[in-house]
């Protein structure tokens, strides 16, 4: 026969109640559906405005994996006069093969040697001084290069820095962008991106000796 005092009862009873108060909560909480947030998955520039600040910080910060990321496959740099002349082997036109070599050598932060054999110094930094719309996007007319694009201009100001004993590599002007839309679906939502398909360079200005046209310092490290 168990004896339980009144004080052993009272204990007893807290016990009992206590479980039953979390059995009760418990069960509340299993009853309620949680908050689940879904983050939305970054499938690449939402805007061709959003486009152009991320090719901004790629070039800042020299990330050439970034800044690939923001072409498209059928990517075209239509060189400028200047820069044909200069580099007759290179033709027109730079794709995105050539864009991947140069950018992964001029963003490797060390010397490389041009297909001549030539000593090229390294970039150590990239300041975009300036990247400025000139006017809205708007869509290509029927026969133009870049068809299913939105184009834009934009004056840019770039300074590859290659050190206290290499000249630094200076360009400014104006380049004209153009963009195309893509669509992905992300579980049973689509979503839409925008990648550079073109940029044709009008950057040399013939300011003074110091201006390079932008096609001049990529080739110099193709």
């Amino acid at each position: 026969m168990v004896v339980m005092f009144a004080s052993q009862k009272s204990n007893a009873r807290l016990v009992l109640l206590m479980f039953a108060i979390l059995l009760i909560v418990s069960g509340c909480n299993g009853d309620d559906d949680p908050v689940q947030v879904v983050p939305v998955p970054d499938v690449g520039p939402e805007t061709p405005d959003e486009l152009m600040t991320r090719f901004k910080d790629a070039y800042t910060a020299m990330d050439a994996e970034k800044c690939l990321a923001l072409l498209d496959k059928d990517y075209l740099m239509i060189l400028s006069t200047k820069t044909i002349e200069q580099f007759p082997d290179l033709g027109k036109t730079l794709d995105y093969a050539e864009e991947e070599r140069i950018h992964q050598r001029m963003f490797s932060g060390v010397p490389v040697t041009d297909p001549l054999g030539n000593f090229i110094p390294a970039v150590l930094t990239v300041d975009f001084q300036v990247l400025k719309a000139l006017d809205t996007w708007a869509r290509v007319g029927e026969g133009d290069r870049f068809p299913g694009t939105v184009w834009a201009p934009f004056e840019v100001e770039l300074i590859f820095d290659r050190g206290q004993d290499f000249s630094a590599l200076k360009l400014s002007g104006v380049v004209k962008i153009h963009v195309r839309s893509h669509e992905v679906m992300v579980g049973s939502k689509t979503f839409t991106y925008f990648l550079m398909v073109g940029m044709t360079d009008l950057t040399y200005l013939g300011k003074g000796v110091e201006d390079t046209p932008w096609g001049t310092v990529k080739a110099t490290y193709r």
